[in-house]
C-alpha cells in the first residue's frame, strides 16, 4: 500500500476523529503518510490489514529488544 500523494509506503493507520464518523458509515477509514504528513481514507478492510501488520512490527520490535 503506497500513499496517495507521494507514493511513500510508510503508511500507518490515523486516530479517529468525530468527523470521520460519516465515511465510517461508508466502510473508509483514516490512515497517514509517515514522509509527507498527508491523512486521507482507505477501505476499512485494508485497513484491517495494516492494523494486523502494524501490531505484528510492534511485537517483532519488542523481541529484539528485550533480548
Amino acid at each position: 500500500m503506497n500513499c496517495q500523494w507521494c507514493g511513500s509506503s510508510e503508511i500507518r493507520s490515523s486516530r479517529l476523529r468525530l468527523a470521520d464518523l460519516p465515511r465510517l458509515s461508508v466502510l473508509r477509514y483514516p490512515v497517514r503518510c509517515r514522509s509527507c504528513e498527508e491523512r486521507y481514507f482507505i477501505s476499512v478492510f485494508a485497513a484491517l490489514k495494516l492494523r494486523a501488520a502494524e501490531k505484528a512490527r510492534r511485537m517483532e520490535r519488542r523481541r529484539t529488544e528485550s533480548t
